[in-house]
């Protein structure tokens, strides 16, 4: 069973457009091309990283009719301020955010997603947009989901992102671009599912001559060398490891995405029965 534990299919797909600007008679039948490529490409399940238009409860009603298990967590939350404007709602404080969370739950979301820090810069390697939410903002909110019976997708990055999410209780950790050792450690203790998303810097440090985004292929080959490096170590010590694409991401098509990761994290030495095995957990989660 392929599974995809990281997707956002409000992007790439639909431009990063609000499903307001589709027209209603042209959005169910997106959807169900995006239904119809994950089909073809062998995949029955995914997880979707949210957008702002919160298009994934479209696709997830349009889906009960497929063979295609469809996960979202509609919106996700970011600080004020910070990095995620077009992933979801931003946040001013702790109040704001339970307030907003309950809003959202109102829709039914399948888990939360939590974005607590910037991305990765493209031009300077190792250097990442800060830290949103302090570690008593983000344990509480994750608090607050677990409470309404909700798990929590945290995307983080850095060692000091990486370690605030995993002590305030994420139930994963997406990304985790810089991860350390001692995060590794840590994760393997809590049992921890880590989401590594190897196929972005992968796919831009082999992009065409001809790609807009060839400009950045050294610096995203660095970090796909380190973060493969850090996938392989993480792997031999038992750390959970899920497969997440990102798809919808710059040069990671939906539907091909999750291929690419697949193959990607097979080089570092994952096979496809552990990785059916901890996509599934994640799929219940």
């Amino acid at each position: 069973m392929l599974i995809d534990c990281h997707i956002h299919c409000g992007l790439g797909q639909f431009g990063g457009v609000r499903k307001t600007d589709i027209a209603d008679d042209l959005l169910v039948p997106r959807m169900k091309e995006i239904l119809e490529v994950y089909h073809k490409k062998g995949v029955q399940a995914v997880r979707d990283g949210g957008d702002a238009s919160g298009i994934g409860i479209n696709l997830r009603d349009i889906s009960k009719d497929s063979d295609l298990i469809f996960k979202t967590p509609i919106r996700a939350f970011f600080k004020k301020g910070h990095y995620g404007d077009f992933l979801g709602d931003s946040v001013d404080n702790l109040k704001d955010g339970i307030k907003k969370m309950n809003r959202l739950i109102e829709q039914k979301p399948d888990f939360i997603k939590i974005i607590l820090t910037g991305i990765m810069s493209f031009t300077e390697f190792g250097i990442s947009g800060p830290v949103g939410f302090s570690k008593s903002e983000c344990s509480e909110m994750i608090d607050h989901a677990h409470q309404k019976g909700l798990s929590v997708m945290v995307h983080a990055n850095t060692p000091e992102g990486i370690m605030i999410a995993l002590t305030s209780g994420a139930d994963t950790i997406e990304h985790g671009y810089g991860i350390n050792e001692d995060c590794l450690y840590a994760m393997r203790e809590s049992g921890i599912i880590w989401v590594p998303t190897l196929a972005p810097f992968a796919n831009i440090a082999r992009c065409d001559d001809v790609s807009p985004m060839r400009k950045y292929k050294d610096v995203s080959e660095a970090y796909f060398r380190q973060h493969q490096s850090m996938v392989r170590k993480a792997d031999a010590m038992g750390v959970n490891i899920a497969l997440g694409s990102d798809s919808g991401a710059t040069l990671v098509p939906l539907g091909q995405g999750t291929l690419d990761e697949l193959g990607y994290l097979l080089d570092c030495g994952l096979t496809e029965e552990k990785l059916e095995t901890i996509g599934k957990r994640v799929i219940d989660l």
